[in-house]
């Protein structure tokens, strides 16, 4: 059985990039390194930098996450159905600050059974850091089919009465 073993902190050049970057200081929760990859959880989102090259997206913005430790593969898949990885050979606190971030995104989350069948999982997220307006997402399961514009006014009027139970 591995565990996840400690990593280096970001290097001050590295943070200065990332600050030029940001317009601000990054609030850095956990740091990781690859060959060629730095992962930083950030209070309001992931940094990722690859091969020099610094991205960034919000927590709000990611559906999902996997940590393989046994390949050290961090996989994450955003909202628009990109997937990204980065091997984190030295991970640190990284895998279990990530699930934690993408899951204090979610402000609310409700599976609806939807007209002609199916399911989705409705989710309201926001940054957690309170960043930013709600994302609404709707995940389909079953028959739910979400090109019908019967279901696709269904999930709208779903999330408005969400928002509004909810003060969001």
């Amino acid at each position: 059985m591995r565990t996840t073993r400690r990593t280096r902190s970001t290097g001050r050049d590295e943070l200065r990039e990332l600050r030029a970057l940001r317009g601000s200081a990054p609030q850095v929760i956990a740091a990781g390194r690859g060959d060629g990859v730095l992962v930083a959880v950030l209070s309001d989102g992931l940094a990722v930098r690859h091969e020099g090259l610094w991205s960034q997206v919000g927590w709000q913005e990611i559906q999902h996450g996997t940590w393989d430790r046994d390949n050290d593969l961090l996989t994450w898949t955003l909202i628009d159905g990109t997937e990204h990885s980065a091997v984190l050979t030295e991970a640190g606190q990284v895998p279990g600050a990530f699930q934690e971030r993408v899951q204090a995104s979610i402000l609310v989350q409700e599976k609806l059974q939807v007209p002609g069948g199916g399911s989705v999982v409705l989710s309201g997220r926001r940054n957690p850091a309170g960043q930013g307006d709600v994302t609404w997402m709707a995940q389909p399961s079953g028959r739910a089919t979400m090109d019908d514009p019967v279901v696709q006014e269904f999930i709208v009027n779903q999330s408005e009465r969400l928002a509004d139970e909810y003060g969001l």
